[in-house]
């Protein structure tokens, strides 16, 4: 490929080397191809580098100066920044000890001083090549590992829409219960309340997650075969502010024949990324609320987040269609990505 269908730019150049001429000499050589950032030793690198990690690409480092050593250096960013390009540069009489710690800070090459300004350009552009191509390839890989999530979180949240179907019971709308749970949750993370909800394919071990997920869909029938709070919309209403975590507080406000709830913390995305399985805690406190929710819509009632600053939800009666036979709206669900895929795609 071509050197022009490279942006050399992109990522950074991060120079690390004690002598105020060499660096100096560098930027002028090379600073018109190549975004330059400078350290004077391997202290001060590591601070530039914390500071600007996320746009560095390649990193060059003397290995003999004061305070640090570059391979010290490199030692201490090697294991949280494998995909940065580390090259050495050293004199000849410290070259077998360079050789000896290439593993130690995984570096990609070494060059002895003094330089083949030349050569040592051509190293710089394959370098950043190399790191380009590297992350194309896990910009790749991670979207394919997120679609792989996707599927099986939409797989997931069918099962806790099918509980009462395989527990016999005559719970109805139980998957517009889920969708409205995912809408709860989603919606909160995308109006900027922290990261607690938001998605990714970094789960540690799927058969794990698979365990925890059968444990709550469990637990959620055995909620559901105890039966819902109350008759009335209120009475459900007020199991569903009830069923959320210790501390947390739903207030409720009757107007007319709805309900508004509101609250000013919003547990909803740390809830949802629990029933999904992409966060340590939070599905055992989501089983509770996701079964109070399937109250309300047992009711042929429907719950919406507001648009707000804070949490503001409301509770409508009518609002979900007349089921016609017993699991008819699971199975409409299922086959329907509107509810199921496209509303865990739109969350992920």
């Amino acid at each position: 490929m071509s050197d022009l269908n490279y942006d050399y730019q992109r990522y950074a150049i991060l120079f690390v080397d004690d002598e105020e001429k060499t660096r100096k000499y560098f930027r002028r050589l090379y600073g018109e191809t190549f975004r330059i950032l400078e350290a004077s030793d391997g202290v001060e690198a590591l601070s530039v580098f914390r500071a600007h990690a996320a746009e560095i690409g390649i990193i060059i480092t003397d290995q003999r100066m004061p305070n640090e050593t570059g391979v010290g250096f490199l030692a201490k960013i090697s294991d949280q920044y494998p995909d940065v390009v580390k090259i050495l540069s050293t004199a000849y009489s410290d070259l077998d000890a360079a050789i000896g710690s290439v593993n130690k800070g995984g570096i990609y090459r070494y060059i002895t001083k003094p330089w083949e300004v030349s050569e040592l350009e051509v190293t710089l552009r394959r370098a950043m090549e190399f790191f380009l191509v590297k992350r194309e390839r896990n910009s790749l890989m991670g979207a394919k590992l997120q679609a792989l999530a996707n599927v099986i979180y939409s797989a997931r949240l069918a099962a806790f829409a099918l509980a009462p179907v395989v527990a016999a019971l005559p719970g109805r709308h139980a998957a517009e219960a889920v969708g409205s749970f995912i809408r709860l949750g989603a919606f909160g993370t995308a109006a900027g309340n922290g990261r607690a909800g938001v998605m990714d394919a970094g789960v540690d071990s799927w058969r794990k997650v698979h365990e925890v997920e059968l444990k709550l869909a469990a637990t959620l029938e055995g909620l559901l075969k105890a039966g819902f709070s109350g008759s009335t919309l209120a009475d459900r209403v007020a199991a569903f502010a009830k069923s959320l975590p210790e501390g947390q507080v739903l207030d409720i406000a009757p107007d007319g024949e709805n309900f508004t709830l509101g609250s000013a913390s919003d547990p909803f995305p740390r809830l949802l990324a629990g029933l999904l399985g992409v966060s340590g805690k939070g599905g055992e406190d989501a089983v509770p609320v996701l079964a109070a929710l399937m109250g309300i819509y047992d009711l042929n009632a429907s719950v919406t987040r507001l648009r707000s600053d804070s949490l503001s939800i409301q509770v409508r009666p009518g609002g979900a269609a007349a089921e016609t036979s017993p699991g008819s709206d699971i199975a409409r669900w299922l086959f329907d990505d509107d509810l199921l895929i496209s509303s865990a795609l739109g969350l992920l």
